[in-house]
């Protein structure tokens, strides 16, 4: 392609169309999606293309800049295909061929030159090895020409171009800003100059504002606070009602007098928010008095923890202003309260009690993924969250964070563990954090104590750290002392921290009483086709857990250092003595492959193009015919014996097959492999072991002869991606780029995609069990993944139970266990290595117990779904 060769562009015939003949334009050639952002549509951003879709009329709506190398085009998806986004299949770095772009024009200026754009369809072409198109390259994207620029487009920050909005929201939730508009100084980041006023001059008590309320004044005598805690943003735009800004940020703030709720609003929020924070000292002027919101509505300030006072600034009516003093100390004439923390440590969390709220710090010895919740309060709207392990030295378990958004996306977007052998640490600090846990005892201990983040938490780490008003606080010296005497000796435990992978905490309880208690009665079980409709709607990241009922029908092993992608086949019914031989896959029985891609809220106008190279050819009905007749008829005993009806990967698609056949990690070593191998032997029954009584349900033999007769739905998660792996900084762009959220623009950063995830080494185990679930009508089965816990170097148990590593306490307990044999200062013993294949034989009646299964599910992102089996439990009573 020529530089600047407008013949060789797919947007040519845009280049010189200037009338308003042009209604619609097939591009010519594949283009590049070089952003992807999100807003919320207003009243007169429905017309158009985007008028009668024969859809709902939807909140979002999503523009798109597409790039051909040479120019960069600004347009609108038509609402249909918003569930690609959602899904996360049209994102940032994908190629879309067969482009059909609408053409509309602003009827509310007086040329036609103000052309609008409007994706109609599309072909996503998706990589498989998920490398960005060729066509973004960083030095050429950032001299790109906008088509749109066409139009008379003002210079600045790109805004939306469908809504009277002054700023995108972020892709994946509303909690955090983006967009360069709250960036409006590139070279100098401080806030706006503040008018001339004296400083702690003339000033007003807090207390005596609560005598102005009902006075209506605009004109206060200006009131002098401290900062005391930050609010998470709050964005309240309708798409029934027009709001450019539609913001508001709430602070904490006190005077000698007492204390009050700051609400900013509007645009207010993006010229103040980014720069005020607690522990500051500033002066207001010009604000509005009014009673709290929670007063307003007849509640209770006292039982909302919330001021009476609320103090609210906008940019008019009157214009507000904020004077920031520099001294962090505070000055003692002007009589401010002084910043309180309340530090813990970890030896101290489990004498809090639930509710209570702390300050921590600690080195960060794990990093989960982030994913999504659907929110309580706002419909259709999702919360961002990731898990936090961090350690201070005063215990052998470490704080356990689940960590919301905090409205500082630059610093949470730097928060990984620490890498020891590459002499680099994370030190973490969140403030006002909730204990979450479960009293036990009348002393007071809590057990499972963790950490929730709350609307007024903070984080900051390294960098970040200079000039906060904790640095001198005595447990924060503590834990910098003992960084510096025992970095030595920590080294060795240090050494592997992991990041990202399937979490989940607290832990789940090891029986089945105690889950009817304790978790059932708070839940109800979900049916086999509510889960199969579930995993057709989940949106990209989305985290569910759900509980059905059912059978296990086939277990299967597969080791992480397997080369060639083979399964042993280690249980299934009417198979009798031993299966440890090599078992390549075979066909399911009946595959349901509209599960795989095919939900109701997928966009038929955008197929999806695999491009892979491995693509096996489609057997003739003929072969088909030949093929069951010989797999149902005349099959061999002994065949039967060692292949597998059921496939966890095989009915997939071609790049997932690529993926786990070709980009396998090379096993560590033999030691590793046969250690793990060993604990296999969870799979052994004690006859003594009251945890292994099963209810037989009546006629369940009568389902294993009808095994074709059901459908499957076969996994279709990539399980590399369910594990977690070791952080090093040499893969520190592939780990992050696979365990945060799909960026909303391509910031020019290419991971090594010649380097697969598979090679990362592995951080909690070395191989996975896909386990076969068959509902209770016998009509649906779903192959899971169970990642069990190895108390000797897993993260994910922090608590290790001791059992027998019997099949049905493994599956219980959700891992293995060291066990102690002869008294409790016996030494650990490890069991003996055995193959997966033999040790389930001992197990008799396995396919008539009846299970309830505990299921976390999460999107990986287009139809990709993993279903990770976390707790199984035997009915002894029927629900």
């Amino acid at each position: 392609m020529a530089e600047g060769g407008e013949t060789a562009s797919a947007f040519s015939p845009l280049l010189g169309a200037a009338t308003t003949a042009v209604r619609s334009l097939l591009c010519q050639g594949p283009v590049a999606v070089f952003s992807v952002e999100r807003c919320r549509r207003d009243p007169s951003s429905g017309g158009g293309l985007l008028r009668d879709c024969g859809l709902l009329p939807e909140a979002d709506l999503y523009d798109v800049s597409l790039s051909d190398g040479h120019w960069l085009l600004r347009a609108t998806l038509r609402p249909p295909l918003n569930p690609l986004v959602r899904r996360n299949e049209l994102r940032c770095g994908c190629e879309l061929e067969q482009l059909l772009l609408g053409v509309e024009y602003d009827e509310r200026r007086a040329s036609a030159g103000c052309r609008l754009f409007v994706v109609v369809e599309a072909r996503v072409v998706a990589n498989g090895d998920g490398a960005p198109s060729p066509l973004l390259k960083e030095t050429r994207c950032r001299k790109l020409q906008d088509l749109n620029d066409e139009a008379g487009r003002w210079a600045g920050p790109d805004l939306p171009l469908r809504a009277r909005r002054r700023s995108y929201l972020p892709l994946w939730d509303n909690s955090d800003y983006y967009g360069d508009v709250w960036f409006p100084e590139s070279n100098n980041d401080h806030p706006p100059a503040p008018s001339q006023h004296p400083k702690g001059a003339g000033s007003i008590c807090l207390r005596q504002l609560e005598g102005c309320i009902s006075q209506k004044r605009i004109d206060h005598p200006p009131v002098l606070v401290r900062i005391l805690r930050k609010c998470r943003l709050c964005h309240y735009g309708r798409p029934d009602r027009y709001a450019e800004c539609p913001f508001q940020a709430k602070f904490l703030a006190a005077d000698k007098s007492g204390m009050a709720t700051l609400v900013l609003w509007n645009s207010f929020c993006m010229d103040w928010y980014r720069h005020l924070e607690p522990g500051m000292v500033i002066q207001l002027y010009n604000y509005v008095v009014k009673e709290s919101y929670a007063t307003r509505m007849g509640q209770d300030p006292g039982l909302t923890m919330e001021p009476a006072l609320e103090l609210n600034l906008n940019t008019r009516n009157p214009a507000a202003d904020i004077t920031i003093f520099n001294d962090p100390s505070g000055n003692a004439e002007w009589q401010v309260p002084p910043l309180q923390y309340t530090f813990v440590t970890r030896k101290e969390l489990s004498q809090l009690r639930p509710g209570d709220q702390c300050d921590v710090i600690g080195l960060v010895t794990f990093a989960g993924r982030q994913e999504r919740i659907r929110s309580q309060e706002h419909a259709g709207e999702f919360v961002v969250y990731r898990w936090v392990h961090l350690t201070d030295g005063t215990a052998p378990e470490p704080f356990v964070l689940k960590l919301f958004s905090t409205c500082q996306p630059e610093i949470q977007a730097q928060i990984y563990p620490c890498s020891i052998s590459d002499n680099t640490v994370t030190f973490l600090v969140c403030t006002n954090v909730r204990v979450e846990g479960k009293v036990v005892d009348a002393s007071g201990q809590t057990m499972c104590p963790h950490l929730f983040s709350t609307k007024y938490s903070q984080v900051f780490i390294n960098g970040h750290h200079r000039g906060k008003l904790y640095v001198k606080n005595p447990k924060v010296k503590e834990f910098i002392q003992w960084i510096r005497t025992t970095k030595d000796k920590e080294r060795e435990r240090l050494s592997k921290t992991p990041i990202g992978g399937c979490y989940s905490f607290p832990p789940l309880p090891c029986n089945e009483r105690n889950f009817r208690n304790e978790v059932l009665g708070v839940s109800t079980l979900t049916t086999m086709w509510e889960l199969k409709q579930l995993l057709e709607q989940l949106d990209y990241r989305e985290y569910r857990r759900v509980t059905v009922q059912g059978h296990i029908c086939c277990v299967k092993y597969k080791s992480l250092g397997t080369d060639g992608g083979e399964e042993v086949l280690v249980f299934k019914p009417g198979v009798t003595g031993s299966t440890g031989k090599r078992a390549g896959v075979t066909e399911s029985p009946v595959v349901d492959r509209s599960y795989q891609g095919t939900g109701r809220s997928r966009s038929p106008e955008i197929p999806i193009i695999r491009t892979s190279q491995s693509q096996k050819t489609t057997p003739s009905p003929r072969q088909m015919r030949s093929r069951k007749g010989l797999t149902y008829r005349k099959r061999p005993a002994q065949m039967r014996l060692n292949e597998s009806t059921e496939s966890s990967e095989g009915e997939t698609d071609v790049t997932q097959k690529r993926t786990c056949s070709e980009n396998t990690v090379v096993d560590p070593t033999p030691k590793q492999d046969l250690s793990f191998a060993s604990a296999c032997m969870e799979f052994y029954m004690s006859s003594d072991d009251t945890e292994t009584e099963s209810s037989v349900c009546p006629g369940s033999g009568s389902w294993t002869g009808s095994l074709s007769k059901r459908q499957h739905l076969p996994h279709s998660g990539q399980v590399c991606e369910m594990v977690a792996r070791n952080f090093r900084l040499r893969d520190k762009a592939l780990l992050l780029n696979t365990f945060e959220l799909q960026p909303s623009s391509f910031n020019g950063v290419r991971p090594d995609f010649g380097k697969k995830l598979q090679q990362c080494e592995s951080a909690c185990c070395r191989g996975y069990y896909t386990v076969t679930i068959l509902g209770l009508n016998g009509e649906l089965s779903l192959d899971t993944i169970f990642l069990p816990t190895d108390p000797r170097s897993d993260h994910r148990d922090l608590w290790p139970a001791k059992h027998d590593n019997s099949f049905i306490n493994v599956l219980a307990h959700g891992g293995l266990s060291l066990r102690q044999d002869g008294g409790s200062n016996a030494e650990i013993e490890e069991l003996p290595p055995q193959p997966p294949g033999d040790v389930l034989s001992p197990v008799c009646g396995l396919e008539k117990m009846l299970f309830i299964f505990v299921l976390d599910v999460c999107s990986q992102g287009s139809s990709r779904v993993e279903v990770a089996l976390n707790r199984a439990y035997v009915q002894h009573h029927a629900l």
